[in-house]
């Protein structure tokens, strides 16, 4: 059992005070009674407890009261249950009892733990609130660690960061097709790749992606390429031609 409970000063007014065996039986009726409703199962039967209630029975009760005491502090079963009787006819309790158990029920429960009542209230709005401020700050630190992270880059974004332009309706719909064709990643390397090269057009991200060795020029066409001659290759041609010459004039043609 956890928690705590009020005495109030009053206490020092009642005759039991004097008593200290006494005084431990009231303290301990205060201790035992509920604080809030509950069920509480008895043999094979459930028996529901109102706040400022216990169930107890005179074997139960000696056992609970002397469990650790002394031998000469000991009270007998007998002896608790008369006091017990007794706090009953000066209404500071209520006993009802079965041929099983006995429900004692501490007279103006509520008046006797009112203030434990106002503490355990604010004490409870008091965590709810500092859970709802714990669970807000963890929000916001993950928001703000969410708003840290840069943007995850895509085709649509590199477009208008790197130098490509502004997107439109016509300039969207060639990304989608392209990011269709190719998937986005091939499609994000060829527009590096674009820029690189020095140009900011999709066409030529378009050819990257279509021949594999289009001709990195800053966008212009690779249709019609030059192929530069080989200066040996030109030799070779004259050395042959000399020959043909020279054969034909021992010929006599």
């Amino acid at each position: 059992m956890a928690g705590w409970i009020s005495l109030h000063r009053k206490l020092m007014d009642n005759p039991i005070y004097s008593n200290a065996h006494m005084l431990k039986l009231w303290i301990h009726c205060l201790m035992k009674a509920s604080h809030k409703e509950h069920d509480h199962l008895v043999g094979n039967q459930m028996v529901k407890l109102e706040v400022g209630q216990f169930v107890t029975g005179r074997n139960a009760l000696a056992d609970e009261f002397n469990k650790g005491a002394k031998k000469d502090d000991v009270v007998s079963a007998i002896t608790l249950w008369r006091w017990l009787k007794n706090f009953e006819e000066w209404q500071m309790l209520n006993i009802k009892t079965t041929t099983k158990y006995s429900v004692v029920t501490v007279s103006n429960w509520s008046e006797h733990q009112q203030h434990e009542q106002q503490v355990n209230n604010k004490r409870t709005t008091d965590e709810q609130q500092v859970n709802t401020n714990n669970n807000v700050n963890k929000g916001n630190k993950e928001n703000k660690r969410e708003d840290d992270k840069p943007a995850p880059m895509n085709p649509f974004i590199f477009f208008e960061q790197e130098g490509f332009g502004t997107i439109s309706s016509f300039t969207g719909d060639i990304l989608n097709d392209l990011i269709d064709d190719f998937g986005e990643a091939k499609v994000m390397e060829a527009m590096k790749e674009t820029r690189m090269n020095g140009s900011n057009s999709l066409n030529y991200t378009k050819k990257i992606l279509t021949n594999p060795k289009p001709k990195r020029d800053g966008g212009a066409s690779n249709v019609g390429t030059y192929k530069q001659s080989d200066p040996r290759h030109d030799e070779r041609q004259s050395r042959i031609s000399e020959a043909n010459e020279r054969r034909k004039r021992i010929a006599g043609i």
